[in-house]
C-alpha cells in the first residue's frame, strides 16, 4: 500500500500533468485552479494544498519543461557528441528534432510559457532567466572546450553562439507550431546545420 508520501507525490505529479495539458492548450491565464483540479481528478483546493498558489505550480511546471528538454534530451547527446565540432551540432539538432516530433504539446507548453516570462510575472521571469542562463552555459562550455581544443576557431564566441544556436532552434519550433504543413524542417534543420558549421569550422 503507497505510503502518505508517496500518495502526495503521486497527487502532485497528476497536478503538474494536468497543467501542462492545460496550458500548453489554453495559455496559463485562460487556465484555472479549478480546471487543473479537475482535469487531475482532484478538487480545485488540490494546487493550493500541494503548492501554495498557481504560481508556485508555474514554477513546477517551467522547472519540469526546461529539465525535460535540458537534462534527458539535449545536454546528454552533446556531452556524448562532444569530441567533434560536426557530432556536436549533429546532436544538438538532432536530440531537438527528436523532442519537437515525440512532444509538440511540450514545445507549445515551452513558448507559452516563454510569453509569460516576458509578460507580467515577474516570478516566472527570473525563473526562465536563470534556467536558459545555465542552459546557455553548458552549451558555452561544450563549445570552449572545443575551442581549447584547437577543434574550431579562435575567433568563435562560445556565449554567443549558444545563444544563437538556441535561438534559431526556438525559432524553427515556434514557425512549425504555428504551420506544421508550412515548414520543410529537413531544409531549416539543413541551413542551420551548415550555417553554423561554417562559423565554427577552421
Amino acid at each position: 500500500m503507497p505510503t502518505q508520501a508517496e500518495r502526495s507525490a503521486a497527487s502532485r505529479r497528476e497536478l503538474v500533468d494536468a497543467a501542462i495539458a492545460l496550458v500548453a492548450e489554453r495559455g496559463y491565464h485562460a487556465t484555472s485552479v479549478a480546471d487543473i483540479g479537475a482535469r487531475a481528478g482532484q478538487s480545485r483546493a488540490a494546487v493550493n494544498f500541494h503548492f501554495g498558489s498557481k504560481e508556485a505550480l508555474l514554477l513546477a511546471i517551467v522547472r519540469h519543461v526546461v529539465e525535460e528538454w535540458e537534462q534527458r534530451m539535449l545536454l546528454p547527446d552533446l556531452e556524448r557528441a562532444a569530441t567533434s565540432p560536426e557530432a556536436l551540432v549533429a546532436a544538438g539538432i538532432g536530440a531537438h528534432r527528436r523532442l519537437l516530433a515525440e512532444q509538440p504539446a511540450m514545445f507549445a507548453l515551452h513558448h507559452n510559457l516563454m510569453a509569460e516570462a516576458i509578460g507580467r510575472n515577474p516570478a516566472v521571469k527570473d525563473e526562465f532567466a536563470a534556467l536558459d542562463l545555465r542552459m546557455r552555459g553548458r552549451i558555452a562550455d561544450l563549445v570552449a572546450r572545443a575551442k581549447g581544443a584547437g577543434a574550431i576557431r579562435d575567433d568563435v564566441d562560445p556565449g554567443g553562439l549558444a545563444a544563437w544556436f538556441l535561438g534559431a532552434l526556438r525559432g524553427i519550433a515556434q514557425q512549425h507550431l504555428v504551420a506544421p504543413s508550412g515548414l520543410d524542417l529537413d531544409a531549416a534543420y539543413g541551413e542551420l546545420r551548415l550555417a553554423v558549421l561554417a562559423r565554427i569550422l577552421p
